[in-house]
């Protein structure tokens, strides 16, 4: 009986003869393919190039005019106020604009790159919450066709003995629908497969039909740090509450850029009139003139001040979002915690303790069903009994997989270590 102890062993911590995809270049991968990142980075860039040109002045305008001639002759020399007039003009920005443009317009780029980091943290989680569930579904697949190979097994033993007229038909039916429903598991994991994997080909931007490589082995993975301390990381890692600041900052300072707006925008001029007219009384002296014009800021005034209002309204709201995050974050860290510790005691417990319990438990009791000694009733009972603590310690220990994954997009981390 020490080879169903040996067969399971194997089968769950068997020694990989092949290369199993690892859930760091996956993501990785994912960082380098999705096209939805791709487009974000796009978006990062195309603020950028704006950023450069920001808070850049009006272009100045130059003019050229051929001025107060006769209508019925069109000479320069008939009239003292004729002349070929040459004008240069400016549109001067409100005081402050251009640095306060700028401003902006950087605080725009970093809010963008700051959304792009929480897109990829949130990616990173994604691809390993996808391949440790197919791990898992894997796993339980063939814990189930190690349990059905047994099953075959005593199936065939138990029918030999009732030919005999040493077991009832109750104990054949009973073993095979316990074959039967084992069967159809497998068929329901098979079509996990096939969903999981699917998606995680979307997420890498890889062919529909994609396979992934899942080890079939798995140990749980112990806890590391306290809420406390990831509640602290985050406030400096998370790429989600440093956007939010930022959101803060843009609001802000576009609210001090409406003010600017209020003020004049001042119009300078400068023309110079050559003129060709020379007479007893005017010797035909070129003429100069300068001016500046200021609107009088009617509507751009409550414009300016009606978009000031909206941005201080618009800076409240991003504080209340980034104080609810905050609060958000405080509380997964616990919840996250609290299940992460929970699953490694569980998977740590089954693993050392109640696992090698109830193998020893099914193995003694084929020995006394072999002899006579243990009803089939005991021996069908250690059986199912051993599937579902294997398939629960397979769940336990995948979820302290997935709940390091939660702590890390999280936290705003994507090492473990960086989780203290």
């Amino acid at each position: 009986m020490k080879k169903i102890w040996a067969a399971t062993l194997i089968l769950m911590f068997p020694i990989t003869a092949f290369a199993v995809d690892d859930p760091e270049i996956l993501s990785d991968e994912a960082l380098r393919a999705n096209p939805g990142l791709e487009a974000m980075r796009a978006r990062s860039q195309e603020l950028s190039e704006l950023a450069e040109v920001a808070g850049t002045w009006k272009d100045p305008m130059v003019g050229l005019e051929y001025m107060n001639v006769p209508v019925d002759s069109l000479k320069l020399d008939e009239s003292p106020m004729s002349g070929v007039q040459f004008k240069i003009e400016q549109k001067l920005p409100e005081l402050g604009w251009s640095k306060a443009s700028r401003e902006v317009a950087d605080l725009q780029v970093r809010v963008s790159e700051h959304e792009t980091a929480e897109a990829e943290l949130q990616l990173r989680r994604n691809v390993e919450v996808l391949f440790w569930r197919l791990t898992h579904s894997n796993l339980l697949k063939g814990v189930t066709e190690e349990h059905l190979n047994r099953t075959q097994e005593l199936l065939r033993a138990v029918r030999a003995r009732y030919e005999v007229g040493k077991a009832g038909q109750n104990s054949v039916l009973r073993l095979t629908v316990l074959r039967d429903r084992l069967q159809d598991d497998i068929g329901d994991y098979d079509r996990a497969e096939r969903i999981i994997s699917a998606g995680l080909s979307r997420v890498l931007a890889r062919p529909a039909g994609s396979q992934f490589a899942t080890s079939s082995e798995i140990d749980p993975v112990a806890v590391v740090g306290a809420p406390s301390h990831w509640f602290e990381e985050a406030k400096e890692n998370r790429p989600e509450l440093a956007r939010l600041r930022e959101r803060i900052n843009v609001r802000h300072r576009s609210a001090e850029l409406a003010g600017i707006t209020t003020r004049p925008e001042v119009n300078v001029w400068l023309k110079y009139r050559v003129r060709d007219v020379d007479t007893a009384l005017d010797d035909g002296t070129d003429f100069v003139s300068a001016g500046v014009s200021v609107p009088i800021p009617w509507g751009s005034r409550k414009r300016g001040l009606g978009r000031q209002a909206a941005h201080l309204q618009g800076e409240r709201g991003a504080q209340a979002q980034l104080a609810a995050m905050l609060d958000t974050i405080e509380s997964e860290s616990i919840s996250i915690h609290s299940s992460w510790t929970r699953a490694f005691e569980k998977a740590s417990r089954y693993r050392d303790s109640i696992l090698p319990s109830s193998h020893a438990t099914l193995e003694t009791t084929l020995s006394d069903f072999s002899v006579g000694n243990a009803d089939f009733a005991s021996l069908y009972e250690s059986e199912v009994e051993l599937l579902i603590l294997e398939k629960a310690y397979l769940t336990a220990a995948i979820e302290t997989r997935l709940q390091r994954a939660a702590a890390r997009a999280t936290v705003g981390t994507s090492s473990l270590g960086e989780i203290k």
